[in-house]
Order: C-alpha cells, then structure tokens, then sequence
C-alpha cells in the first residue's frame, strides 16, 4: 500500500495543477475594436433629416478597422421601417468599471448624423458597452441612454422607442 502512495507523490502536483488551473490570472485584451449601426425605427424621416454616414475612426494611432455589420447595414436598409443613420467602426482601449467615460460621436464618426453623446466602453469584471446619444428631429429630441455588459464577437442590441443601435465588440490582437 505505501509503495502504490508513493509512486502518486511525484505525479500529484502535476494532477492537481491540471484539475485546478492556472494559479495566475488570465490577461485581458488591452484595446477593442468597437463597430456599431445606428438606425432609426418606423415611419419617414422629416425632410432635411441626415443623411446616413458610413466611417471608420482611428483612435489613439491605431488602423482604420475591419466592419463586420456591412451586411445588416445593407439589409436594414432594404427592409421597410427602418432607416440606417450612421455605420461607424473604430478600436479603443476601454475604460475603467463605471468611471463612465468615453469618447464622442464626434471622434467616432457620429456626428454627420445629427448624433451627439458619447460612446462609453468599460471594463471590470465584464466588458461594458454604452451609449448615451441625443438625436435630434424637427424640434424633438430622441435619448438613447443604457450601459451594458456585451459578448466579445458577438451583435449586440440596444434600442428606444425610435432609434436602435446594433454592436460588435472584438478584441484587438
């Protein structure tokens, strides 16, 4: 029986390193590449309403990006109802948890929109995604206000009552 404990005593820090893990923490990425669609939901825009922009902003000296939502721009476009106000891309490094900062419409290629605010980027625990945009029409203004935690890779949704914004978020290598 002792010489079967023994012949484990060498293996068993192996074992117990491969059950539980690695003892130290995993790295996150330091910037994001961050890709969004704003449209504007029901019925015909006002005349003199802006037209829809695409672009791809650069921040902090990094390559225009890759988008990725070419094709639900095209298709939001060809259905009904819905009108595509702005389709941007850029990478940033995100914020700390809650310290809701982020950067404007302006820098993200927003702004021929008729959007103001700012795009909000946040990491804690989770990756945190926001948006507190004001879209102004004839002489009503339409809020998009909500931060939340997204999917790396994946489409995220945010919408009011009016205008939607769809998102991707992926990590820059």
């Amino acid at each position: 029986m002792t010489s079967k404990r023994s012949a484990l005593l060498p293996v068993l820090p192996v074992l117990l390193c491969l059950v539980a893990g690695p003892s130290f923490p995993q790295s996150q990425p330091t910037r994001y590449e961050v890709e969004v669609i704003v449209f504007r939901t029901g019925g015909e825009l006002e005349a003199g309403a802006p037209a829809s922009t695409e672009s791809g902003a650069t921040l902090q000296g990094t390559s225009t990006p890759v988008k990725r939502l070419t094709d639900t721009a095209s298709r939001l476009r060809a259905a009904g109802g819905y009108r595509v106000l702005a389709h941007s891309a850029w990478t940033q490094a995100p914020a700390a948890w809650n310290s809701r900062r982020g950067v404007s419409a302006t820098q993200v290629g927003l702004e021929n929109a008729g959007l103001h605010g700012t795009v909000i980027l946040e990491r804690g625990q989770y990756l945190h995604l926001g948006f507190d945009l004001r879209y102004r029409e004839g002489d009503r203004e339409v809020v998009l206000d909500e931060v939340r935690r997204v999917k790396v890779n994946e489409r995220n949704y945010f919408d009011n009552a009016s205008i939607g914004v769809i998102a991707i978020v992926t990590p820059v290598p």
